[in-house]
């Protein structure tokens, strides 16, 4: 039987022409995110699809592209249930794989890397060890060659979000909008990521392991960083610590020590500010000459403090007198009763003591008005005058 040679063109172009089974390189010019709900078959039929053309085509008579198009193509889904799932679609300009089902319809497998665009250096990487890398930046419109139909200038990623994690050591970070990947989007050891030490701008969440090589901070810690330099962090040993900043410079802090005693305080300067302390049942480091202190309020300029004790007693004093050694005035309730009201400039007291007796010391008492002694009267000194109705 002859066959025309019209007919076995015909058969050789439908071969060709036929992707059934097979992968391909191609573009994507577009892309169909799901928007609105497709409700009884109505609605947005937009499932996450592209449309793509194939890289590897051959060129017509003038050297330019032969462009082969396909449209609405869908993608492979890394987790995919109703109304749920982790929605992926390439983006314009990236180079993909796609498996044909039939010469027309196919499934977008996944993103290649291509020399257009370079994928992210990983700075400590080895062919033993490699970091786990996810970095994300703001899409930018790549430029399209209008000759070869191909998409070959892309914009520098800008701003980006990134995770890393150090196999070896088991630390990993995330940050956002990272500086350091801003201004070098290549991510080299210039840029620099080689260890959490590092990253120390930002605004960055760090875990460090137990066998992590940091010389800032201690192994088995997480850490916060806020870029306007707040800084949080939680210690193995159960210490937790929150300081406060603006604009780069430090304010009050919260810390949490393991046994439970909180302290807070409203400057990082240690002359400056008021601290509150709040002292664990059995923390027995913070005292002074009246017992264990349970709490504590203090203005740190001019010493001036409200403090409980661990037995009941309270104590008030305001600021220290010039020579910096006793307060200008003091109260002491005591536990047992005791108590004072003190003048330490002039060194005059009331005294309370525990069994009721009232000790008055001033270098003068004035006592204005009607004064009834119903008990003895006992003068140890002299009397500048006779005291009426005394025999």
């Amino acid at each position: 039987m002859v066959v025309s040679t019209r007919d076995r063109n015909i058969d050789s172009s439908r071969r060709e022409d036929s992707r059934k089974g097979m992968v391909d390189r191609c573009e994507v010019f577009n892309v169909y995110p799901h928007v609105d709900p497709f409700e009884g078959g109505a609605g947005d039929v937009n499932f996450n699809v592209v449309d793509v053309q194939l890289v590897d085509v051959p060129l017509d008579d003038a050297g330019g592209a032969i462009t082969i198009k396909r449209a609405r193509l869908n993608c492979l889904q890394h987790y995919h249930g109703l109304l749920q799932g982790d929605p992926w679609t390439p983006r314009i300009g990236d180079m993909v794989l796609v498996y044909w089902l039939t010469e027309a319809e196919g499934i977008v497998l996944g993103s290649v890397t291509s020399a257009q665009q370079e994928p992210i250096c990983r700075s400590e990487a080895t062919s033993e060890h490699q970091e786990i890398v996810h970095k994300r930046a703001p899409w930018e419109q790549p430029l399209l060659d209008a000759h070869t139909k191909a998409y070959v200038a892309f914009q520098y990623p800008k701003h980006p979000d990134c995770f890393k994690w150090w196999p070896k050591t088991r630390d990993y970070i995330t940050m956002h909008d990272c500086p350091y990947g801003h201004a070098r989007p290549f991510c080299d050891k210039l840029a620099p990521c080689t260890c959490l030490d590092d990253l120390q701008s930002g605004t960055w969440w760090k875990v460090f392991s137990d066998i992590s090589p940091t010389e800032l901070d201690k192994p088995q810690r997480v850490k916060f960083h806020h870029e306007c330099g707040s800084v949080e962090y939680w210690d193995h040993d159960g210490t937790f610590h929150l300081h406060g900043a603006v604009a780069g410079v430090l304010r009050g802090y919260i810390n949490h020590a393991p046994k439970g005693t909180i302290e807070v305080k409203s400057a990082s300067n240690v002359a400056n500010g008021s601290r509150m302390i709040v002292v664990a049942p059995d923390d027995a480091s913070h005292t002074d000459d009246y017992g264990e202190i349970a709490w504590d309020l203090v203005n740190i300029e001019k010493m001036c403090l409200v403090r409980g004790y661990k037995d009941g007693a309270v104590r008030l004093r305001s600021s220290l007198d010039p020579t910096g050694l006793v307060g200008r005035a003091e109260v002491f309730l005591g536990a047992d009763g005791h108590c004072y009201l003190w003048n330490g400039v002039a060194d005059a007291s009331v005294e309370i003591f525990a069994d009721g007796q009232m000790k008055l010391k001033s270098p003068r008492i004035v006592l204005d008005g009607h004064v009834e002694i119903t008990g003895d009267l006992s003068v140890r000194g002299t009397l500048d005058a006779p005291l009426s109705g005394v025999m």
